[in-house]
């Protein structure tokens, strides 16, 4: 079996990445969607090589899969991990194993209401689901070498039943981090205040199930950012947000994620190229290095676990 590239953990008290004190305030900067098509593969790695962004992470059966693959190893500083698909998307095993969870086709559901219901109340199904979650995390490892993180496409993975099935995976294949969404929602608010009802219903959402998955990550030493951005103001990111953002980045590491695409001649939303040139900015780039904020990703956290000595806890 092949595993993640972290080999030793903290103590469950101190499992959280925002005991990243010694890191001042640092950043890592993500893009969700590798893999979904070539305009978005081109704006991850384009927004990688020459701007900010340090993180991405990839749908195993999306389209342009394999060349988001190919260029995951000509970027070698471009950290990988999975993004996983439960809901939009297709599935890694044959339809007919995941009766009752894809069609015929091995698509799941388009309603995010109606995949999280039928998740949370159809018991019969969660061995399916769960050997689904295996599959993908096997076949990211297989495409890619290492894991150092996982996220969801629109957030499953904090969903009740699917996280205490991901969080024994990433136990059992030794993945290291990964992501919870909960954004200072009054930051938000401060720096924008559009689609202000929607933001706060989200924000009590979210933080509530990333409250519980945080106490499970944390007995299982499972490393989270203290902060995050990009939730809330999806799909309407501006370079003035994100400049107010890292204005107002508190201690500890924080997690800032986006859904770029570069226009190859059949153009994406504008809002996913607008991303691109945040990404790329230089006034965003001059903002951190004014503020002394450091970029890094989560294989340099893992890198960090790895190194640390393991704390045996008292009797």
């Amino acid at each position: 079996m092949m595993t993640s590239t972290m080999t030793s953990r903290s103590s469950p008290g101190a499992a959280d990445a925002s005991a990243s004190g010694s890191m001042g305030r640092a950043v890592i900067v993500t893009a969700d969607d590798f893999g979904l098509s070539r305009a978005v593969n081109a704006g991850i790695v384009r927004a990688h090589r020459e701007g900010i962004l340090t993180a991405t992470s990839l749908m195993v059966t999306a389209a342009a899969r394999d060349e988001a693959v190919a260029l995951a190893h000509e970027n070698p500083k471009l950290d990988v991990g999975l993004h996983l698909v439960v809901c939009r998307g297709r599935s890694v095993l044959a339809p007919e194993r995941l009766h009752g969870i894809v069609n015929a086709g091995g698509d799941f559901a388009e309603s995010p209401v109606a995949a999280g219901m039928r998740y949370f109340f159809n018991r019969s199904i969660r061995t399916r689901v769960h050997d689904e979650i295996r599959a993908q995390i096997e076949l990211h490892l297989k495409l890619v070498g290492r894991l150092d993180h996982i996220d969801g496409h629109l957030n499953f993975h904090v969903h009740p039943v699917i996280a205490d099935m991901l969080i024994d995976l990433c136990t059992e294949y030794h993945v290291p981090c990964m992501r919870l969404p909960r954004e200072p929602v009054f930051t938000t608010l401060a720096l924008a205040r559009d689609h202000t009802v929607r933001k706060i219903v989200e924000s009590v959402i979210f933080r509530a199930l990333s409250r519980r998955v945080r106490r499970k990550l944390n007995a299982r030493g499972i490393r989270s950012t203290a902060a995050l951005f990009g939730l809330h103001q999806s799909g309407h990111l501006t370079e003035e947000y994100i400049l107010g953002v890292i204005a107002r980045l508190p201690p500890g590491l924080t997690e800032l994620y986006f859904h770029p695409a570069a226009d190859l001649g059949g153009p994406p939303a504008l809002e996913a190229q607008s991303e691109v040139a945040i990404l790329t900015s230089h006034r965003v780039r001059a903002a951190l290095d004014e503020q002394g904020v450091r970029l890094t990703s989560f294989a340099e956290v893992s890198r960090a676990i790895a190194r640390a000595p393991t704390v045996v806890p008292k009797d």
